[in-house]
Formats: C-alpha cells, structure tokens, sequence
C-alpha cells in the first residue's frame, strides 16, 4: 500500500445540466441532497458560480483549459478539441500527479485523453464531426425548421420532457452505475499497487441531462403534489424576449403543451436524477474513507452547465438566463478553513488555475493565456463586485451571444438580438429588461466597454460560420469509404485487482489485495 502524498489528492465531480436553483444550498426546499448538503457544509460554497457556455461540450472545453470556448474554437458539441492546448489534466500531471477520468468529458476529435493517464470509460456522445450544426447562421430561421418539424442532431426536444417518469433501466442509469463503478475500484486499486504520485481524479457523471427519468427509488423520494412551481412563471409566446421566442422553436415545444402535470413529472424526474448523483458523491466519499485517504483529498463538485426545467416556460439550455449557466460549486479542503460562502461571481474558467495552485502553491506553472483566476484568494477575502463572461454561440440564436456578468450586474449582447441588462440583487429572477431605461445607461455603457474589450462579435460570427462549414465538409467526406472512428474505449484491465494467476501463491496474492479501512 503506497503512503499518503504530501500533496493533497483532487476529487473532481462533474454532473451535467444541473441547475444550482435546484439544490437545497441555493435555497430549493424540495430536492434532497443529503450528501451534497453535509460537503457544502464543511466546505466553500460559490453562490454565484456561471459556466461560460450553455452547451456540454464547449462548457467542458472551457472548465478543461481555463479559456473562453471562444478562444479555442469550441463553438458547438462538434468542435474538436486540439490535442496542443494545455488542460488542468496536463498541468496535474506536469506538478507529479496520477491523473484519471471517469465519465463523460465530450472529448471530440482523436485525442481522447488530454492529459488524463487513464480513462476508465468509454465517452456516452459522439468523438466525430456528426453534430455539426446543419445549418450555419446565414442559413438558419427558426420559422423554417419550425415548418418542417426537424430537430438535428444532438438537440433536445420536447419529447424528452413528456417521457419523464421511472424507469427499471435507460442509457443514462446504465452509464453513471459504470461510472461510479470503475471510479470507486480505481481508488481501491490506486491505494494499493499506485506508484506514490499523488492522485487528481474527475469522475462526470451525465444525469440529471434530459430525458428526465430515473429508477423508481429515486423517483420515490418525491410525490407530484410537492414539486415547487417555477421561481419566474411561464411567460406567454407573444411577450418573450425575440431569443426565447427562437429558442422555443428550436426545441419544439409548440409541438406539444407542457401542462402543469407534466411540468411537475418532468422536474421530479429531474430532482430524482439529482438524487441519484447525491448518492453517488456520498459513495465516493465513503470511499475515500475507506482507503485512508479523505483527509487529505480535497474535493470539488460542480456541473458543466444548467437548465430551465420549466423556469419562464423553457426548457434545457442554450439560453443565458440563470438557470441555464449558474451551477452548482462547493470546493472542500479538509486541510484548510475558509469563506463557507462567497458571493464573488466565478465561472468553471476558474477551476484549472484553481488545481494548479492547490498543486503548486502558484500560478508560475501556467504556459498559457488564462481568462480565469484561482478562487482560493475568495476564501479569505471576498469580491463581490468581480466579473464573469460566457457565451452562447450555436443552437437556437442567430449570431453569437454573450453575456457579462459584474457584481449584480448582468448585461446580455448580441447582434441579432435587443440588449438585455438585469439588476439580479433586485431582480433574481430577470423579469425586467433595464437596458433601455435612462437611468441604468451608464451601468450598461461601462459593461458594453466590457463586452467590446472580451470580443469581436462581427468577427466571432464569421469564425463560427466558417469553422462548422469546414467542419460539415470534412464530416460528409469521412462518412465516404472506410469509416475511422476517435471514439475511446478503456482497454482490458489486465492489472484490475490483481487475480490470481498461473505460477502465483494464493495467500500470498491475497495479502497483496488487502487494503484495511481508514479508521
């Protein structure tokens, strides 16, 4: 058994499309989180954390390298991710750590790695070009697909939504058991045969991502009547904001009406799902205690990025309302006391200069441009008034969209759409556009200078057309011929547990497997 590393271990745990106003930390009364609630107790909590896209995979990019997707071409769940740029599984390794991933990454493109040593899983959503956007934003008009009833590839409709219910087994269950599975015998089998580097670990699991159905225990836990009712009401067709209006169509909903009934089976499907992640993070929790390990394992929880569940009669993600990008993140170090709250605004973006300077004690390792800081100086001094950005660049908009975010301050821009402009200290719930009012021009002129100084919205546009056209072509001509695929899958675990083997000692085979607990 290899002895405890000076340096802390990292836990890294990642759900996908959970929404921070569905916990319980950030004031839900319905979800039950037991496990989430008792790490956010002893640990930070960030009440205003952002992912900086709405969308699986260029959020992911983002968390991974510490940039903007902008800055790195992750314009949509299609873009491949280059093998060249510097990820947090690259600067973990470079600072003397065993790095793993188990779960869900969306890694697209043949590097399927990007500095973790060991991926204990196969990914749940295509490595390849297949959900390039079908139609670039010269092309796209909402009114269009609408007419036509086609949703692409890779989007959410509405029938994800109308399914919600329990299930003995779907996709989703069947993926996060593996996930949770393989993760928990790693640790067993890092503390026993590791080579003493300490451990950095992230395991992504991908409920509570639509469809919202989960196994009867989880769906049990809650009843119809209790689900809490939207914080912002449905907003009629006609009165939505001209992006909402888009999006709408983009995802079907007026395909099919989203009674009161469903919207209460659908978000308890969902807070299930939740549920069932809970349960997971206390798992590996457990297991951390089981070998020994917990108190010097530093743990962070977030998600990639939100959804809607209903908020303003809208669904899913692809939108920069708050429940599309505020997630959930508690950072816990059981080695250090510090904010249990911190108001400052962060962003995933953050999370890479984080681990390197838990790693490290610095950021002198960084190589690379970095729109995101370290969030341990806000453990001991809060900002409340920092900034964050995020984008929003394919699926449902017809131009890129961006918003900024300044202490209580959010101003969302675009070309294709009216400026948006929220006070959420007074207004959590963005029911009141304050853009256009006189009063609030020079807090919107001091964020426009903001959004002018982070991006080329003209520019962006063109880059994002120009890249998913090539993108389209090389798809349409690697369908041709011999099919090649990127997708990853773990080999034959030939050392997993050690088994006894032709020539070895029984006893002495078992001795070697023995791991006492913790305590």
């Amino acid at each position: 058994m290899q002895p405890v590393s000076e340096k802390p271990n990292i836990l890294l745990v990642m759900a996908d499309q959970m929404t921070a106003i569905a916990l319980s930390i950030y004031g839900n009364r319905v979800c039950k989180t037991p496990n989430i609630d008792r790490l956010a107790g002893q640990g930070s909590v960030f009440d205003n954390a952002y992912c900086n896209y709405p969308l699986c995979a260029p959020s992911r990019f983002a968390l991974m390298t510490g940039r903007l997707p902008s800055r790195i071409g992750a314009f949509d769940n299609a873009s491949e991710f280059p093998a060249a740029v510097p990820t947090l599984a690259h600067y973990l390794r470079d600072a003397g750590y065993y790095t793993c991933i188990s779960g869900k990454m969306h890694f697209v493109g043949p590097d399927q790695h990007h500095g973790y040593e060991d991926r204990l899983t196969t990914e749940i959503y295509p490595a390849d070009f297949s959900w390039v956007p079908p139609k670039t934003y010269d092309e796209l008009e909402a009114e269009e697909l609408k007419a036509k009833g086609e949703v692409p590839f890779g989007v959410s409709s509405v029938e994800t939504i109308a399914d919600a219910g329990p299930l003995a087994r779907s996709q989703q269950i069947d993926y996060d058991d593996e996930v949770a599975r393989r993760a928990t015998q790693h640790i067993y089998d890092w503390r026993r045969y590791g080579d003493g580097r300490p451990l950095f670990m992230t395991v992504s699991f991908t409920q509570p991502h639509d469809p919202y159905v989960t196994t009867r225990d989880y769906w049990d836990l809650y009843t119809d009547e209790a689900i809490d009712p939207p914080r912002t009401p449905a907003i009629p067709l006609e009165e939505m904001d001209p992006h909402s209006r888009s999006l709408y169509f983009h995802y079907s909903l007026d395909k099919f009406e989203v009674t009161d009934a469903i919207y209460r089976r659908a978000r308890r499907g969902y807070y299930g799902m939740i549920s069932y992640v809970d349960r997971k993070l206390g798992e590996l929790r457990q297991t951390l205690e089981d070998a020994g390990i917990a108190d010097n394992t530093v743990i962070i929880f977030t998600s990639d990025h939100g959804d809607m569940i209903g908020e303003r009669g809208l669904w899913f993600k692809k939108n920069l309302f708050d429940p599309a990008i505020r997630v959930p993140l508690v950072l816990y170090d059981p080695r250090r006391q510090g904010l249990k709250r911190v108001a400052a605004p962060v962003s995933l973006i953050d999370i890479l200069p984080t681990l390197v300077d838990l790693a490290s004690g610095s950021l002198d390792a960084l190589v690379t441009d970095h729109e995101g800081d370290s969030l341990l100086p806000l453990l001991s001094e809060d900002r409340p008034d920092r900034t964050v950005y995020a984008e929003h660049l394919d699926g449902g908009t017809n131009a890129p969209r961006v918003m900024l975010r300044r202490g209580p301050h959010k101003l969302v821009a675009s070309e294709a759409y009216p400026m948006q402009l929220y006070d959420l200290a007074a207004d959590p719930g963005e029911t009141r556009n304050l853009a256009d009012e006189t009063e609030w021009r020079e807090t919107v002129e001091a964020l426009k200078a903001g959004v002018r100084k982070t991006w080329n919205l003209a520019a962006l546009k063109q880059d994002v057309m120009r890249s998913q056209r090539v993108r389209q072509f090389v798809n349409r001509a690697m369908q041709k011929g011999k099919l090649r695929d990127w997708e990853h899958y773990p080999d034959p675990i030939r050392e997993h547990t050690k088994f006894v083997r032709t020539g070895e000692r029984f006893p002495e085979v078992e001795r070697r497997s023995y791991l006492p607990y913790g305590d």
